[in-house]
């Protein structure tokens, strides 16, 4: 008979042997935007420069797509990676910083929220 192989489970456990919970969404968010400020500052340009040359909506993916392609430039040779799963929260951000922006980006209610 096939026996199925064992898979390693890596999960991560403190220093007392119990497990850890991951870090919500936001969190990871947060971590991730703090040590990338640049990110948003690109983006807040591609939006401004959208917006300057009478854009109307635009999906923040489209942005995302835009700076992965232009990364190499702006990047300075920093190792990173765009996770889309932080596309909502650079819309959010971007919003908040410009309310004049409200319309440009169409903003869902969020599925999940510091309990991811």
């Amino acid at each position: 008979m096939h026996q199925q192989p064992q898979l390693p489970l890596d999960i991560p456990e403190d220093g007392r042997g119990l497990l850890r919970e991951r870090p919500s969404l936001d969190e990871r968010f947060e971590a991730f935007h703090s040590s990338h400020p640049w990110i948003f500052e690109a983006l807040e340009e591609l939006t401004a420069e959208w917006v300057a040359a009478g854009g109307g909506q635009i999906g923040i993916k489209a942005l995302f797509e835009q700076l992965r392609w232009s990364t190499p430039r702006i990047a300075g040779g920093e190792p990173f990676r765009l996770n889309n799963n932080y596309t909502s929260r650079y819309a959010r951000l971007l919003c908040a910083r410009h309310p004049e922006w409200a319309g440009v980006f169409q903003l869902r209610n969020l599925r999940t929220s510091s309990t991811d």
